[in-house]
């Protein structure tokens, strides 16, 4: 299989609740700021944006689903938090 499988526990995508393919985690932790990502979740494509440091400096990791991919993410995360998907790299 390529690529793992993410669980949905907020708003945001969070790199450290995707499990079973350490090189995408890693690489989406590698995102500058404002990058933008296309994942397929749970066989729907879409546009991912790397959030921006917080209000100290400090980078966060958590990624922001922009268009349909935000509806689709936060539909889960209202109906269906908690479900475990696959997550790749279209």
């Amino acid at each position: 299989m390529v690529g793992g499988m993410v669980e949905v526990r907020d708003y945001v995508l969070w790199p450290k609740h995707i499990h079973g393919d350490a090189t995408l985690r890693d690489e989406l932790l590698a995102l500058d700021a404002g990058a933008v990502v296309t994942l397929d979740i749970g066989g729907v494509v879409g546009t991912w944006a790397k959030m921006a440091a917080g209000k100290h400096g400090m980078p966060t990791p958590g990624l922001r689903a922009l268009g349909q991919a935000r509806t689709h993410w936060h539909g889960l995360f209202q109906n269906e938090r908690g479900a475990v998907l696959p997550i790749r790299k279209p």
